[in-house]
Formats: C-alpha cells, sequence, structure tokens
C-alpha cells in the first residue's frame, strides 16, 4: 500500500511483507489472499459499489498513475499493461467482476489475435474503490486487526472512494514498416463500465488528430 492508503491497511501490509511470496507463471502463493480475507472478514464486500477494492489487492503498479489523464510518465506499454491487468485481478472481491478473465486467459486471447502487418491493441477502462484514508473511525471501524462496516442509527456509512483506471497497450513498440494496420478487437477490450463508453479515438501523430476507432475496425 502506498502512504495516503488507508493506515491500517499499510500497517497491516508491513507485516506481510515479512512472509515469503512465491510467484510463478503469474500466480501468487494464497497466503497473501488468506490474511486478506482475514482482515476483511466483518466488511460486507456486496456494499463495495464496483467489487474491486485496490487496499484488498496486491499491487503490481499503482493504478492512480493511470487514471485517464495523459502524462509524460504513464506511457503504457506491455509490462505495465500487465502489472496494471493483475492488479485489477487482485482487487476483486467477488469473482464475477465484468470482462476479468485468468492471467492465461488475458494473455492467450492477445496471442490469438496477434496478425502479420497489424499491431492488435489491447485495453481496459475500470472504475474501482478504494478506502478513504480518513475512513476510521466514522466510517469503518477496526478491531484486532480486522474491518467491519459502520452503521450509525441503523445507516450504514460508505467508506469507499471511486477511482477510475484506463489503459491502453501494443504488443510490441517497433515496426519496421512506412504504413501500419491498427485494430482494437471487442475481445481484447475489458472493462465494467461498457455502457458509458460512447467511442474511442487515437491520436496516431499524423497531423489528422483523434480519430474514431470501432472495435474490430481496422
Amino acid at each position: 500500500m502506498k502512504n495516503k492508503s488507508f493506515f491500517l491497511i499499510a500497517a497491516l501490509l508491513l507485516c506481510f511483507l515479512g512472509s515469503n511470496f512465491l510467484f510463478a507463471q503469474q500466480e501468487i502463493n494464497t497466503s497473501f489472499g488468506t490474511q486478506m480475507n482475514s482482515v476483511f472478514a466483518g466488511v460486507d464486500k456486496t456494499r463495495i459499489p464496483h467489487k474491486l477494492l485496490i487496499d484488498y489487492a496486491m499491487e503490481f503498479t499503482e493504478l492512480s498513475a493511470y487514471n485517464g489523464v495523459l502524462t509524460n510518465e504513464n506511457v503504457v506499454l506491455k509490462g505495465h499493461y500487465t502489472d496494471i491487468y493483475n492488479t485489477l485481478l487482485m482487487a476483486r472481491v467477488t469473482t464475477n467482476v465484468p470482462s476479468l478473465v485468468s492471467p492465461t486467459v488475458f494473455e492467450t486471447n492477445w496471442e490469438n489475435n496477434r496478425m502479420p502487418n497489424k499491431i492488435v491493441l489491447s485495453g481496459l477502462y475500470y472504475k474501482y474503490n478504494k478506502i478513504k484514508y480518513n475512513a476510521a473511525p466514522n466510517l469503518i471501524t477496526s478491531t484486532n486487526n480486522k474491518l467491519y462496516d459502520k452503521f450509525v442509527n441503523g445507516v450504514w456509512q460508505n467508506p469507499y472512494d471511486e477511482k477510475q483506471v484506463f489503459a491502453v497497450a501494443s504488443p510490441i513498440v517497433k515496426f519496421n514498416d512506412l504504413t501500419v494496420n491498427v485494430e482494437l478487437p471487442s475481445t481484447l477490450w475489458y472493462t465494467n463500465q461498457s455502457s458509458n463508453v460512447a467511442s474511442i479515438a487515437i491520436d496516431f501523430g499524423n497531423g489528422l488528430g483523434y480519430q474514431n476507432l470501432g472495435f474490430g475496425q481496422v
């Protein structure tokens, strides 16, 4: 967790860092999940608006850096994109988050869509939640290193902020030709906000500005 994260989660994670986490082919030792499930055992996860809670995740990258605002520091290469996706997977508090598939399926989908003389993009846009930095004790309760929902006169207190992450990446960084076909297949677009995305546009740097790119359109 970062310094701005909810203080209890930060303290607990510092303890967790003493454990040995084993990484193999994008699989993570289940002890981390067991520990986080213990911390959040008293939280009604159905109340988490987008079912993605960054405080619940092991973060491979800082999602807030990819909030949809372009900067010189948030260029997304394939490695960054995979880290963003895997962080979202770790943030799931339920298995039925729209579009999210296993890391193996994620990689296979992209590999199966690759074609000669074409750059096949993959992209994601998710809204997720984060516990407010000042949530305790007014919006959430902590007891014996466990979190519990807070109610005032029977009314649930919402401790969650809403955040968003947007990223699009190419599987390659160099293309040796004067012209190139570009495509973003619908099968490589991952989002829990499908009804809120009206269009996607790309500036290819050819002087034409942003051009709409429909799913599957070359």
